[in-house]
C-alpha cells in the first residue's frame, strides 16, 4: 500500500518487528495459527483453569474454541518464559480472567499478583502478549477482507479526514490497506486506553494516539493487518509459533 501523503504518512509504514522465532517474554506478542487445532485430542482439564473451561464450555462455533484454547496456551508460555518461578506450575493452575473494574486481561497465579495481558484473534489467527509493567499498551489483529464498500463503511463511522485518506485510493486492494489500517490502530488505541472500541471509531486516531502521548508500529502479514499502540510500541515486536511448538515447550 502507498503511503498517504499527509501528517499520517508514517502510520502506514510497516515498522512493527517479526521475528521467526520467540527470543524472549519481554514486549513480545506471540502470534499462533489456530485453525488446525483438533481440541478433542487435547487434555483440557490439565490445560486451562477451571474458570476457563467453564468459558471454553459456552463458545458454541469450533473456531471460537480454537482462539480461546491457543489464546490461554500462549499466554501461559510466555509467563513461564519470563518467570522461571512458574517454570513447573501446572498449565491448569494459571487462570486469564477480564477484570471489569479496569477494563484489562489478567492472568492469575497460585502467588503474586495478577499480571495484565493482552489478547486478539481474527479468522482462526491469534496473537498473545503479557504487560507486567502495566504500561499503557494494545494491540489488534483484522484479516483484511477485500470485497467490503470500505468508503461506505468508513464515512458512516469514521472522522471524515480518515474518509478521504481511504477515499484517495481508487483501487480495492488499497482501500481496504488503508480501512484496515485504521481500524487496528482504533482497536489497539481503545486496549491501550481502557475505552470501549465505540468512543474511538468518530474522533481521528491519529489525533488520539498523539493526545494520549503513545506511539504505534503496525504491519500487514498474510492478509492480516496487525498495529500496536503503546508509551513505546516501537520497542514492541512480533514472533510466530506453531501449536505444535507450543505443544512441545509446554509438554502436553
Amino acid at each position: 500500500m502507498r503511503k498517504p501523503q499527509t501528517m499520517s504518512s508514517h502510520y502506514f509504514s510497516n515498522t512493527l518487528k517479526i521475528d521467526s522465532a520467540v527470543s524472549s517474554a519481554d514486549k513480545q506478542i506471540v502470534l499462533v495459527d489456530a485453525s488446525h487445532i483438533d481440541i478433542s485430542t487435547l487434555p483440557v482439564s490439565k490445560l486451562l483453569s477451571q474458570f476457563e473451561q467453564s468459558v471454553l464450555a459456552k463458545r458454541k462455533v469450533q473456531a471460537a474454541k480454537q482462539e480461546y484454547i491457543a489464546t490461554r496456551l500462549t499466554l501461559k508460555y510466555l509467563l513461564k518464559l519470563s518467570v522461571p518461578a512458574f517454570k513447573n506450575t501446572p498449565l491448569c493452575d494459571i487462570s486469564s480472567q477480564f477484570d471489569d473494574a479496569d477494563s484489562k486481561l489478567k492472568l492469575h497465579t497460585p502467588e503474586g499478583e495478577p499480571i495484565w495481558a493482552c489478547l486478539s484473534h481474527s479468522r482462526g489467527f491469534i496473537g498473545a502478549a503479557l504487560n507486567p509493567e502495566q504500561h499503557k499498551f494494545g494491540f489488534d489483529i483484522e484479516h483484511c477482507t477485500k470485497t467490503r464498500p470500505f468508503v461506505k463503511l468508513a464515512k458512516h463511522f469514521y472522522h471524515q479526514e480518515e474518509v478521504n485518506l481511504i477515499s484517495a485510493f481508487n483501487d480495492i486492494n488499497e482501500q481496504a490497506g488503508c480501512f484496515f489500517r485504521i481500524w487496528t490502530l482504533k482497536e489497539a488505541l481503545a486496549k491501550a486506553t481502557a475505552q470501549p472500541i465505540a468512543k474511538l471509531l468518530s474522533p481521528n486516531v491519529f489525533e488520539e494516539i498523539e493526545k494520549h502521548s503513545l506511539t504505534a508500529s503496525s504491519r500487514t502479514v498474510n492478509d492480516f493487518d496487525i498495529s500496536v499502540v503503546a508509551q513505546k510500541s516501537t520497542d514492541w515486536q512480533c514472533s510466530f509459533m506453531t501449536f505444535d511448538d507450543l505443544r512441545r515447550v509446554l509438554a502436553f
